[in-house]
């Protein structure tokens, strides 16, 4: 996909919007239908600012105005189908639109993308010539030739005109990270669980499994009658909205057009990260790694007294630390650390740790810094503070809505930038 710079017409935007409430994916989607119209309405009148939960449960869903946001999360729900719907559309049923309505999560607010569909493949051309004449005038061998060359040229300007073009905000904000010389390398915490199946060799930690463990298990995975189950511990696991997580910093890593590695941080210590540009998905209750990098940044995520995920102050004294603390499991913080040192060679790296108090809450924190709408506003924070651009090491503080694992939608907090003493880290 091409995100050109040209900017999207007004009378585009409504055609677009058009398109999408007269289509078959949104047919009997009576609400979504209405959802959709009213952001970008309200989009087109320039008051993005009332784009509100609040706003949207009142004029679309029909709230009374006491509703409590904290016990309603049907806004949330029904932008999280709408970006579900939309995605569909623009995938099945519309696949060369020139025009896409995108909803970023955190915000409500939608925009508009130019899409340029990959050429038709080149090896029409050499079909025409083919039958233009039923008696070829060169052997087979140069046409397979004069065809691989065609599906050659064809691949390499496909591969040209469908890589997403990074918004200048988010290639600032990743600066040495967006290079494309070198690798990214990719660590991601793992968390001990146990692999409950029948037919696990005998081992020193094979366990037999709790008979209460049947009624889950039978449902969904054959097994023989009378095959009983064991139990043994992994440290493999890799929570689904984690791996969401890694797919959002590998695919704009490849927007950039540089490589990456993705390893488990068994693999990838801490002393694999440093001199190098990284990313550590991973939390000081899962990760060491995390644990010591984020040591001297203000803040960290980790377990309170109630076992609870909490955001920590490290810079105050044990029982008044407790920054954030999740009320309800659907509400948990994400956290984006950053810090930039040199390699020997006295080169810029940047490593760059997604936390968060449950998977979805890191989902969160992957998906903002890869948002230009957000990592825009970041930027802006900054130079309202005096800064040029990015820091070279700071912090922000999310508060995601889940659904389960599933994200719902996350919010900006609060941020701090790190003095220089955090270097000390690395």
């Amino acid at each position: 996909m091409v995100i050109s710079e040209l900017p999207v017409s007004e009378s585009e935007k409504r055609e677009a919007l058009e398109a999408v409430l007269a289509s078959g994916t949104f047919a009997r989607s009576v609400q979504l239908r209405a959802f959709l119209r009213y952001i970008c309405e309200r989009e087109l009148a320039g008051q993005c600012e009332g784009l509100t939960e609040y706003q949207i449960a009142i004029d679309v869903l029909g709230r009374r105005k006491d509703f409590s946001l904290s016990d309603d999360s049907s806004v949330r729900n029904r932008a999280y189908e709408l970006r579900q719907r939309l995605e569909k559309y623009y995938t099945q049923e519309q696949p060369r639109a020139t025009i896409r309505i995108a909803i970023p999560r955190g915000g409500y607010v939608p925009y508009y993308t130019r899409y340029q569909p990959p050429a038709e493949n080149e090896t029409v051309a050499v079909a025409a010539v083919l039958r233009a004449d039923s008696r070829p005038r060169f052997g087979w061998r140069a046409l397979a030739a004069v065809a691989a060359l065609c599906l050659l040229a064809g691949g390499l300007a496909g591969s040209y005109w469908t890589r997403p073009h990074p918004s200048p905000v988010v290639r600032e904000a990743w600066g040495p990270l967006a290079e494309p010389g070198g690798d990214l390398l990719i660590s991601i915490a793992t968390n001990l669980h146990l692999i409950v199946r029948p037919h696990i060799p005998a081992e020193k930690f094979r366990f037999p499994a709790p008979e209460q463990l049947d009624a889950i298990y039978g449902p969904t995975r054959p097994r023989q009658p009378g095959v009983p189950l064991y139990m043994v511990p992994a440290q493999l696991s890799v929570p689904l909205a984690e791996l969401a997580a890694a797919a959002d910093l590998t695919n704009m890593r490849l927007a950039f057009g540089g490589s990456y590695q993705l390893l488990p941080e068994s693999e990838a210590p801490v002393a694999a990260l440093r001199g190098r540009n990284s990313m550590l998905i991973g939390s000081g209750t899962n990760s060491q790694a995390a644990t010591l990098l984020l040591r001297n940044f203000p803040f960290t995520v980790d377990y309170d007294k109630e076992d609870h995920f909490a955001v920590f102050d490290q810079r105050k004294p044990d029982g008044r630390n407790e920054l954030f603390f999740s009320q309800a499991t659907d509400d948990p913080y994400g956290l984006i650390s950053v810090l930039t040192t040199t390699d020997a060679a006295g080169k810029p790296k940047r490593t760059v740790v997604f936390s968060g108090g449950g998977s979805a809450a890191v989902q969160a924190a992957a998906e903002f810094f890869c948002s230009p709408i957000h990592m825009g506003a970041m930027k802006d924070r900054f130079r309202a503070a005096g800064l040029k651009g990015f820091p070279p090491a700071y912090q922000i503080i999310l508060r995601t809505r889940t659904s389960g694992v599933r994200l719902i939608s996350y919010q900006y907090v609060t941020h701090e930038v790190v003095p220089k003493s955090a270097d000390d880290n690395r």
